[in-house]
């Protein structure tokens, strides 16, 4: 049975990328369709990649990103932003699943890169509900008494109201960096507490810990659901939503989150991160990354088994 922590705690301050089934494999009851030329393009795929979509329409699609297919991040990511030294690479001494995982390393900067899976240049447009999980591994991490790591990006959509103190407005942008932080008696150094860092309607720059922890030096599992609000004759009501689970734990839940007021600033992008506020250094490895679209965790769980 799943752990519930606390929702939430206020602090102070592309080769190819595959819908699942990428082999015509036939996923739980859903089969799926391989597509090819024309297709592929609209979809934003490579030449020379395979994709697959869901031939039930009904059913949720599933974009399962194997990093084995691909010769560089930039193959399946928009890799921008970069900082420092170091640039995101996929390499084998860490995997999972795959050959390969996607290492990040801090050197000289707080900020490594944004590596952003783009939906509407993947899918063909912004997405209103979006499920996404990941495994990631942190690697020699020792962090200060209030020192932070931003890990991924669950969403992010870009515009001036998405990060650097700006507001979000419904139309200009809004995110949540997903992360862990040395805060809320963390087990330093053994794990750190996870953190959502929103921007949305209602709060720029919105910092919330949880008891959840983040284990270094060995592999987690992050989930995360993320839903867009409603709205009325161009007013958004509070019914948007963010979920995080850590190993299976339910660690942080917003259920009256407003983020948008129109279609070209839902759900823009999903993809790891790596801002450091504190002592630089350490690196993340990323692996089995997933993204189910139109469905909450349990329907996502389900298609991707």
């Amino acid at each position: 049975m799943e752990r519930e922590q606390p929702a939430r705690e206020q602090t102070d301050t592309e080769h190819s990328d595959g819908f699942r089934g990428s082999n015509d494999r036939v996923l739980g009851r859903r089969s799926y369709l391989k597509l090819t030329g024309g297709a592929m393009a609209a979809l934003g795929v490579g030449t020379g990649a395979s994709a697959t979509a869901a031939g039930d329409e009904s059913g949720p699609a599933v974009i399962d990103i194997d990093y084995d297919e691909y010769e560089d991040p930039g193959a399946v990511y928009d890799v921008n932003d970069v900082r420092g030294s170091y640039t995101p690479e996929f390499v084998t001494d860490r995997s999972t699943r795959d050959g390969r995982s996607l290492r990040t390393e801090f050197t000289s900067d707080s900020k490594i890169a944004n590596c952003e899976y783009r939906l509407p240049e993947k899918v063909g447009e912004h997405q209103d509900e979006v499920y996404t999980r990941f495994t990631v591994h942190p690697e020699n991490f020792d962090l200060g008494a209030n020192d932070t790591v931003r890990m991924f990006w669950a969403p992010l959509t870009n515009g001036d109201g998405s990060s650097g103190g700006g507001s979000s407005g419904g139309t200009n942008g809004w995110s949540n960096a997903i992360g862990f932080a040395n805060r809320n008696d963390s087990p330093a150094p053994d794990g750190y507490k996870f953190f959502s860092y929103a921007y949305h309607m209602d709060g720029s720059g919105d910092f919330q810990m949880t008891d959840a922890v983040v284990q270094m030096d060995e592999w987690n599992e992050i989930e995360c659901h993320i839903k867009v609000n409603t709205s009325d004759g161009g007013s958004a009501n509070a019914d948007g939503v963010m979920r995080y689970w850590v190993n299976g734990d339910l660690a942080f839940e917003d259920t009256s989150m407003r983020f948008t007021t129109s279609d070209d600033n839902r759900i823009e992008a999903v993809g790891p991160l790596g801002y450091m506020i504190g002592n630089v250094g350490g690196a993340l490895y990323y692996d089995e990354h997933q993204i189910v679209l139109d469905a909450d965790r349990e329907e996502a769980r389900s298609a991707l088994e």
